[in-house]
């Protein structure tokens, strides 16, 4: 009788693994998948919950089934990336700049995100990766879809135009397709030899180091590439004077009493080139200010956005019209930081305050500029 009720409990602790297991799978999955894990999830605990009304098991079936999701989504559902080994056709003489950026898909893609959350968090993704996709997903279903890679070939089309004849201008991404990886295979194989890598980030944060460890890990040192990797934005006096100028715009259009909260990312950023540009934005506001009444804040992106509400709240105790929300050290806007500017007048909507989410509608213009003078000033364009 012992051994009988000792598989009975065994068989009730693999139902109970299964339930939480098809539950957190349906918080990661969307669309047909989403659909039936919840079936079989509610099906599993018809039999568990409401017929066998077995819950002794519970706890430990939702610690080990959330370690098992996470590590199956890490280990199972993550894109493998690799550079194999190749031979390059013969050499070709135009110059490819390969424009690299973070990367989202128009719609939640969880292999994508997987492979972010794995290259984001490291060995943090086994015990993360359920929440993170889930997060994700809630941002896709909140915003509806994500338009990164059409801002990123936009940039590479205008670059285009600008360089003309004798560059080619591809796009690549750390967490999308085409990856770095990919692309860069395909290039070397073609027999591209002068190669100019552009990170598109503000500064050298979490996003250019991961970019960097992974190039590095290519070992292209042995095919005799002529590469060159360019700086990183945070330096652009053009782009924190665009920022300026869109800021004044809006406050030349409405005449009233206004605040700005620019908003840093201390975990995303080198902390110090986030608060350089920003502070940049702040002076060159401010030598403008006198025919203005601004306030102007630069809270991180900490504590669980505690640093900007309540930022958002002083200024509202100064008894401002307007507040005007930007975050200047993002390059191209992700379906991450559309949701974080969301949350944020969520928590501080009151009174008769009105908000605005800042992002300058030329921004990629002045990206284009940027990128083309410092190759310009590589390779002599039209010296």
């Amino acid at each position: 009788m012992d051994v009988n009720y000792t598989f009975v409990g065994v068989d009730f602790m693999l139902i109970s693994i299964v339930l939480c297991s098809l539950i957190f799978l349906s918080f990661i999955f969307d669309g047909v998948m989403e659909n039936i894990f919840i079936v079989l999830a509610v099906m599993a605990f018809y039999k568990q919950i409401i017929m066998c009304k077995d819950y002794k098991y519970m706890a430990y079936a939702l610690i080990i089934s959330y370690i098992g999701v996470n590590f199956i989504m890490t280990f199972g559902f993550r894109n493998y990336l690799s550079f194999d080994e190749i031979s390059p056709e013969q050499d070709k003489e135009d110059t490819i700049i390969l424009l690299i950026s973070d990367g989202e898909s128009k719609n939640y893609n969880f292999r994508e995100r997987a492979t972010q959350i794995y290259y984001e968090e490291g060995l943090k993704s086994y015990f993360k990766a359920t929440k993170n996709l889930y997060d994700y997903k809630s941002y896709y279903n909140e915003i509806g879809s994500s338009d990164f890679k059409e801002e990123s070939e936009k940039i590479a089309s205008n670059l285009r135009i600008r360089l003309g004849s004798g560059y080619k201008v591809v796009n690549s991404y750390l967490y999308s397709t085409p990856y770095l990886e990919s692309s860069l295979e395909d290039i070397v194989s073609k027999g591209y030899k002068n190669i100019i890598l552009c990170p598109i980030f503000m500064t050298e944060g979490n996003d250019f180091d991961i970019f960097k460890e992974r190039y590095d890990d290519l070992n292209l040192s042995i095919y005799n590439l002529n590469i060159t990797i360019l700086d990183t934005f945070y330096k652009s006096n053009n782009l924190a004077m665009l920022y300026k100028n869109e800021i004044l715009k809006y406050i030349d259009a409405n005449d009233k009493d206004v605040g700005v909260i620019l908003i840093g990312l201390q975990e995303e950023n080198n902390l110090e080139q986030d608060i350089l540009f920003r502070e940049k934005i702040q002076e060159y506001v401010q030598q403008e200010e006198k025919s203005y009444d601004i306030q102007i804040k630069l809270p991180l992106l900490e504590n669980n956005k505690k640093d900007i509400i309540k930022s958002g709240e002083e200024l509202l105790e100064y008894g401002i019209d307007e507040l005007y929300l930007v975050l200047p050290t993002f390059t191209i806007d992700t379906i991450y930081t559309k949701h974080l500017a969301q949350s944020i007048f969520k928590q501080l909507d009151m009174g008769n305050t009105k908000f605005y989410y800042i992002d300058p509608p030329n921004k990629s213009e002045v990206i284009v500029d940027e990128i083309f003078t410092r190759i310009s000033l590589i390779n002599q364009i039209g010296g």
